[in-house]
C-alpha cells in the first residue's frame, strides 16, 4: 500500500498518558455532567479533556468516555483516540479500498502493512479515512451491513 494509506505507528507512551487521563475524564464526567452540559460551567472536567485533546489533535467531549465502556477495553479506546486523524486520499483505488475492507472484515493485515500487529486497533482509523476519501454517506454500512437493502 502506498505511504498515504499506511497507519501510523501507536505511540505507546501516549496511550499510557491517555489511559490516566481517561479514567479520569470518566470519574469527572458523571460528577460534572450538570455543569458541562446544562449549565455550561468551567470544571476540571473542562480541565482534563481540553489536556487530552490538546495530545491527540481531536474534540471530545465527556460523553465520549462514558459510552467506550461497552465496547471496547480502556486500553483500546486509549490506542484509537492515539491515532492521527487520517488523510483524505481523494484518489483512493477500488484496488486499495478493497485491500482496506478485507482487513477490516478479516482483522488481518493486507501485504505491505508489516507493522501492524493488532488490526482491531486501527478499524476505526480506517473507517474513518474511508469515509473522508469516498463519497457515500454510511461506509461502515456497506462494510457490516452489506447484506440489508
Amino acid at each position: 500500500m502506498r505511504k498515504e494509506l499506511q497507519p501510523p505507528k501507536i505511540d505507546e507512551n501516549l496511550v499510557k498518558e491517555l489511559i490516566q487521563l481517561i479514567e479520569e475524564i470518566s470519574d469527572l464526567s458523571h460528577e460534572y455532567y450538570e455543569e458541562y452540559y446544562e449549565k455550561n460551567e468551567k470544571t476540571i472536567l473542562n480541565d482534563k479533556i481540553d489536556q487530552l485533546n490538546s495530545k491527540v489533535h481531536k474534540e471530545y467531549e465527556p460523553l465520549d468516555f462514558q459510552n467506550y465502556i461497552g465496547a471496547m477495553s480502556l486500553e483500546e479506546f486509549a490506542k484509537e483516540i492515539s491515532l492521527p486523524n487520517p488523510p483524505v486520499v481523494s484518489d483512493i483505488s477500488v484496488e486499495e479500498v478493497t485491500k482496506i475492507v478485507q482487513m477490516i472484515v478479516e482483522l488481518k493485515s493486507p501485504e505491505g502493512i508489516e507493522e501492524v500487529e493488532e488490526v482491531g486497533d486501527y478499524i476505526c482509523y480506517y473507517i474513518d479515512l474511508l469515509e473522508k476519501s469516498i463519497p457515500h454517506d454510511n461506509i461502515s454500512d456497506l462494510i457490516y451491513w452489506y447484506d440489508v437493502e
